[in-house]
């Protein structure tokens, strides 16, 4: 179990998502905001222990250095419970030990990334020490209940810059890694300076919002989503459909400039498109299918240089995607014949169950390595 830090906190994140939405099934009479508790333990639960999860395994890749330490795997998990706990007690706990628990799981993860970049002089990889502080932060905002409607809109777009900037470089050489191997066509064009652009827009996007101008906001997550819908043009991600573990992490990357034109044109368009629907594009959708198609990568049966997708995997991606689509168009359904946002609720908890079954057997045994590659020697990132 301790052996790799992908193994429990791949195992939380999956199990957090499996419960998180589960609050909205607890009676009516129960004192609990259920709309916050849902936000806070998806956006920092379980999003927070997948980014934990991922950087802490990819940490050797980057500083060529030997695998984390258990201690330091444990240490990690331990303050993840912890940050639940204290978010369960909240009320009844002092303030100190509220900010405590509420931070220390991303501190220490932060720490551990910049020790061994900084000792290892892999310095393009600051970003990531430095993303687990802004969402310890942005936890700590959290706090003050007058902020959580900006943090909830905030974390998402933290994930997204994070997805553009690994899975911006780490699909596409995935699939020209295989691609070069099976000889199934010409190489593919990749265009990193457009994923720049894309981060530049979010973040430009960040600052039309603080600044009120929503029209200026949406126009900039439209472009930030152009600008990776045509990076993806050059991908040839129709002919992964022959390699399935690939295919799925073409198709998980999809939803960021998908979740970023529809914030956009939300903001622009609230009225034909309502605001919290779009952002679930976002949070179910290209967060919620990443994080599966990587961790999933985890749990995968090799042969040779191939990853093998299951079909529970295959059927769990497939329902996240569904409940994906049924949540975000639930206010044109409309529920004449079923509820859409329950509809949605049970596919994505049915389709983490199925993820947490597949799961387990990757919790025990040698770990391999690299962890989410049977090709290391062609792929830099794990």
């Amino acid at each position: 179990m301790w052996q790799a830090p992908h193994r429990p906190l791949f195992f939380l994140a999956g199990l957090w998502a499996l419960v998180a939405p589960a609050v909205w099934l607890l009676p009516e009479g129960v004192q609990l905001d259920k709309v916050a508790w849902h936000r806070q333990e998806l956006l920092f639960g379980m999003a927070g222990a997948a980014a934990g999860g991922y950087l802490l395994t990819a940490l050797p890749a980057w500083t060529k250095k030997g695998p984390v330490s258990p201690g330091v795997t444990i240490f990690a998990t331990v303050l993840w419970c912890v940050a639940r706990l204290s978010t369960a007690l909240s009320q009844h706990l002092p303030a100190a030990a509220g900010v405590f628990g509420a931070s220390a799981y991303f501190v220490f993860v932060a720490a551990v990334l910049a020790h061994a970049i900084a000792s290892s002089r892999a310095g393009l990889r600051i970003w990531a020490p430095f993303a687990m502080v802004l969402i310890g932060l942005l936890k700590l905002l959290w706090l003050d209940g007058e902020a959580n409607d900006l943090v909830a809109d905030s974390v998402p777009r933290v994930f997204l810059v994070l997805i553009i900037l690994i899975g911006g470089r780490a699909v596409p050489a995935f699939t020209h890694s295989w691609i070069a191997r099976s000889n199934v066509g010409r190489c593919i064009r990749n265009r990193p300076k457009l994923s720049y652009l894309a981060i530049g827009g979010v973040i430009s996007a960040a600052w039309f919002s603080a600044a009120k101008q929503t029209q200026a906001e949406g126009i900039a997550l439209v472009l930030s989503g152009l600008a990776l819908v045509l990076q993806m043009s050059g991908w040839q991600c129709l002919k992964t459909r022959r390699y399935p573990a690939l295919f799925i992490l073409n198709l998980a990357f999809a939803w960021t400039p998908a979740a970023l034109l529809l914030i956009g044109f939300a903001n622009m368009f609230p009225d034909q498109l309502p605001p919290a629907a779009a952002l679930h594009s976002a949070t179910m959708g290209a967060m919620g299918t990443m994080m599966a198609a990587v961790m999933m990568r985890a749990a995968m049966a090799r042969d040779g240089g191939m990853l093998l997708l299951s079909r529970m995997m295959a059927c769990a991606f497939a329902l996240i995607c569904v409940a994906t689509m049924a949540r975000v168009l639930a206010g044109w359904i409309g529920g004449a014949y079923f509820d859409p946002i329950v509809t949605a609720a049970a596919c994505w908890m049915l389709a983490w169950g199925l993820f947490l079954i597949a799961y387990v057997p990757a919790l025990s045994g040698p770990v391999p390595r690299p962890v989410l590659s049977a090709d290391g020697a062609r792929l830099p990132l794990t």
